[in-house]
C-alpha cells in the first residue's frame, strides 16, 4: 500500500471522530492530506503498511498504535481527524440548514450532480445567512 493511497483514503473516510472546538475553519481534505504526510508518513509506512485501506482503517491503525506514534505525529493526527470530522458533520448538517432555502428558491432543481448547491450559490444574496454559513462550514464556498 502506498502511503499517498492510504493518506487518501484516510482523509476521505474519516468520519468517526469528535469535532475539534474552537477552530474557525476545520480543515479541507486536501490540507488534512499534506499535514497527515508531513507529520505522519514515517509512522504509517512504519505502524500501518500492511493496512487495508478504506473504512478508517489507517486512522484505527493510528489510533491502535497511539503510544509508538512520533510526538509530531500524535499532535497533527488529532487534529487532522477532529477537523475533518467538523468538515463531514457540516456537510451533513448543510442539507438540514439549508431546506427552507431549497424549497423557497430551488424547487424546481433536480438534487443531483451539485445542482442545488450551485442554486444556493447563485442566489446566494437572497439566501439566509445561516445557509450561508453552512455552505462555507461545509467547504462547498
Amino acid at each position: 500500500m502506498s502511503l499517498r493511497r492510504a493518506l487518501a483514503a484516510t482523509c476521505l473516510l474519516t468520519s468517526l471522530v469528535i469535532p475539534l472546538a474552537g477552530s474557525a475553519q476545520p480543515l479541507t481534505f486536501a490540507e488534512a492530506y499534506d499535514r497527515l504526510a508531513k507529520s505522519c508518513g514515517s509512522d504509517i509506512d512504519k505502524l500501518c503498511s500492511k493496512v487495508s485501506l478504506g473504512g478508517g482503517a489507517v486512522k484505527t491503525c493510528l489510533d491502535r498504535n497511539q503510544a509508538r506514534l512520533s510526538v509530531g505525529c500524535k499532535a497533527a493526527s488529532a487534529e487532522v481527524f477532529q477537523s475533518l470530522a467538523k468538515r463531514a458533520n457540516a456537510q451533513a448538517a448543510a442539507v438540514k440548514v439549508c431546506e427552507r432555502d431549497l424549497g423557497q428558491y430551488c424547487s424546481g432543481v433536480q438534487p443531483h450532480d451539485g445542482y442545488r448547491l450551485q442554486c444556493l450559490l447563485t442566489a446566494s444574496k437572497v439566501v439566509s445567512s445561516s445557509c450561508k454559513q453552512a455552505i462555507v462550514d461545509a467547504g462547498w464556498n
